[in-house]
C-alpha cells in the first residue's frame, strides 16, 4: 500500500477510536447522572440550562397540587385533576417522562427556587412579590378569589366580616389578599381547600376564602348550593412557575401553551375538571 494510503488509513483509524472514546466517555457520563442522587440533579438543574437538563435526562419534574381539588388530588394513590393533566400534556409534547411533586402551596416556591422541580403547575397565582422571585408563563386557566359562604344579598362592607371565621390555604395568594382586604376578620388557616371544605361543613367556619372552582369541588349538593359568592378578591388566572433566568425554558412552555389554546386542548380540559365555571372565551385566544 502506498504511504500516503498507510497515513489515511491510520489517521481514519486514529479518529474512529477518538470517537468511540468519546461515546463511550459520553454514555458513562449519562450513567452517571441518571444514577445521581436526587440532590446532585437538582443542584444541576439549578446551575444549568434547564431546558437542556431536561431533554439530556428525558425527564420533567412538575410541582403539582397536593390536596386542591379540581386542581390536583391524590384519588386511590394517584394524582389528578386540571394541573395534573396539563402537566402530562406538557411531557407528551417535550416527548419526556414526567415526574409529579406533590406540594402544599407553602412549599411550590421553595420546591422550585431551590431546584427539587423544573417547573410549578399548581394555581399558581401572579403578584408582584413573587416575580421578583420566578417567572411566569402565559395563564392557562381564568379564575378569581372570593369569599364564599351563606348569602348575604349584596356587597358586605369590610366591618361586617370583623371577628367572623374565615378559612384560607395557608402560603396562598388568597390568605395574602383576604389579610389586606379583611384585616379584621377572624382568618383560619388550613395546609389544603379540602381541609377548609371539611371545617366549613362541621360548621367550624362561616366563609371560605378560596378560587371559584373549589367551591365546585363541595360533593355535598346541599351544602354547595346554599355556598354563595360573597366578595371579589381579585381575578386570579393561574400561571406556570419557571425558575429566573431560564429563558429557553419558559419560551418552550409559552409554545406549548399557545399551541394547546389554539388546538382548543385546554377548553376540553377545562371542561372536564371545572365544568362550567369557566369562561370558555378564554381559550379561545392566545393565553396572556
Amino acid at each position: 500500500m502506498h504511504r500516503s494510503g498507510k497515513l489515511i488509513m491510520k489517521t481514519s483509524n486514529l479518529a474512529g477510536n477518538r470517537r468511540r472514546v468519546i461515546a463511550a466517555a459520553a454514555a458513562g457520563l449519562g450513567l452517571l447522572l441518571a444514577k445521581a442522587p436526587f440532590a446532585q440533579q437538582a443542584a444541576a438543574a439549578k446551575t444549568g440550562d434547564a431546558l437542556d437538563n431536561i431533554l439530556a435526562q428525558r425527564l420533567l419534574r412538575v410541582a403539582v397540587p397536593k390536596e386542591f381539588p379540581p386542581f390536583g388530588s391524590i384519588r386511590n394513590g394517584n394524582p389528578e385533576g386540571y394541573d395534573i393533566a396539563i402537566a402530562r400534556m406538557l411531557a407528551i409534547d417535550m416527548k419526556v417522562k414526567l415526574e409529579l411533586v406533590p406540594v402544599q402551596s407553602s412549599d411550590r416556591l421553595p420546591y422550585l427556587r431551590d431546584g427539587k422541580v423544573d417547573l410549578v403547575i399548581a394555581s399558581l397565582g401572579k403578584n408582584a412579590e413573587r416575580e421578583k422571585q420566578i417567572d411566569f408563563t402565559l395563564a392557562y386557566a381564568p379564575l378569581y378569589n372570593g369569599v364564599f359562604g351563606p348569602p348575604y344579598g349584596g356587597v358586605p362592607e369590610p366591618d361586617y366580616f370583623k371577628g367572623r371565621r374565615i378559612g384560607v390555604t395557608k402560603g396562598s395568594l388568597e390568605e395574602e389578599l383576604l389579610l389586606r382586604r379583611l384585616p379584621a376578620a377572624a382568618v383560619v388557616r388550613y395546609d389544603n381547600s379540602a381541609a377548609i371544605i371539611d371545617a366549613y361543613l362541621k360548621h367550624e367556619i362561616e366563609y371560605i376564602a378560596a378560587a371559584n372552582v373549589v367551591i365546585e369541588s363541595i360533593k355535598d349538593v346541599t351544602a354547595r348550593d346554599r355556598t354563595r359568592f360573597v366578595l371579589m378578591l381579585n381575578e386570579s388566572p393561574c400561571y406556570i412557575g419557571v425558575r429566573k433566568g431560564e429563558e429557553r425554558l419558559l419560551a418552550r412552555v409559552n409554545k406549548f401553551l399557545r399551541e394547546a389554546g389554539e388546538s382548543q386542548a385546554l377548553a376540553i380540559n377545562a371542561m372536564v375538571w371545572f365544568k362550567a365555571t369557566l369562561p370558555t372565551d378564554f381559550f379561545k385566544r392566545p393565553a396572556s
